[in-house]
């Protein structure tokens, strides 16, 4: 009777698990080695490092010609529907630039065509665009892409519900350039500033905790 009672048990369990694996199309908690499918653009390897936490980049100011240390991967094809991206942004030290950012960037080949991200605009914090308000440089960013449509959403510390961001539109799709890249950026120039990026994954609608308020 305990065998069939233990069988009838895991029936009813493997579903939920699989139903839970099948939701996860990439993850990645970035923590002490990259995951496979990773690829740098113009990467300075002295400018990044994996700890126990997650990944650090260093916010280098300006350069002469062509942002460094762009971490990307292929995004999922335009036909096999809707994905959410999520990925947790902390700065090492608190933001002091003008337009010091960090987060996800949209990108086809080596060219960006959205972001969404935390970013220091004239003294105060938000999340961009949208340019809502955030007290602290710490935030979960997601963006829920179906086809062309984005729907940019943040968890302010990681905690609470997402606040709805922004709506908006991709460019045209396209399977064979498309990368989903994130970077940081504007950094203090004579000053070191690191971001630290964690908890990554790309998943299906549903997998993900679905509440969104608007701010």
């Amino acid at each position: 009777m305990k065998k069939v009672i233990l069988a009838l048990l895991f029936l009813l369990v493997l579903p939920l698990a699989a139903s839970g694996a099948d939701g996860v199309i990439f993850e990645d908690p970035l923590a002490k080695k990259l995951g496979e499918g990773w690829s740098w653009l113009r990467e300075v390897p002295t400018d990044w490092r994996i700890t126990d936490e997650g990944l650090e980049i260093k916010m280098e100011p300006q350069p002469a010609s062509g942002w460094r240390n762009i971490l990307y991967r292929k995004a999922p094809k335009k036909d096999d529907g809707p994905f959410v991206v999520t990925v947790e942004v902390k700065a090492v030290q608190p933001y002091s630039n003008q337009y010091q950012q960090a987060g996800i960037f949209w990108m086809q080949g080596n060219d960006q065509k959205f972001k969404f991200v935390s970013e220091r605009i004239d003294g105060e914090l938000y999340v961009f665009p949208g340019k809502k308000p955030i007290k602290v440089s710490h935030v979960v960013l997601r963006l829920r892409i179906d086809g062309r449509k984005v729907i940019a959403e943040y968890q302010p510390e990681g905690k609470g519900e997402f606040l709805l961001a922004f709506e908006g539109t991709l460019p045209e799709r396209n399977d064979e350039t498309d990368r989903i890249a994130f970077q940081c950026w504007h950094g203090p120039a004579g000053t070191e500033a690191w971001t630290q990026f964690r908890k990554f994954s790309i998943t299906k609608p549903g997998s993900e905790p679905e509440k969104t308020a608007k701010p």
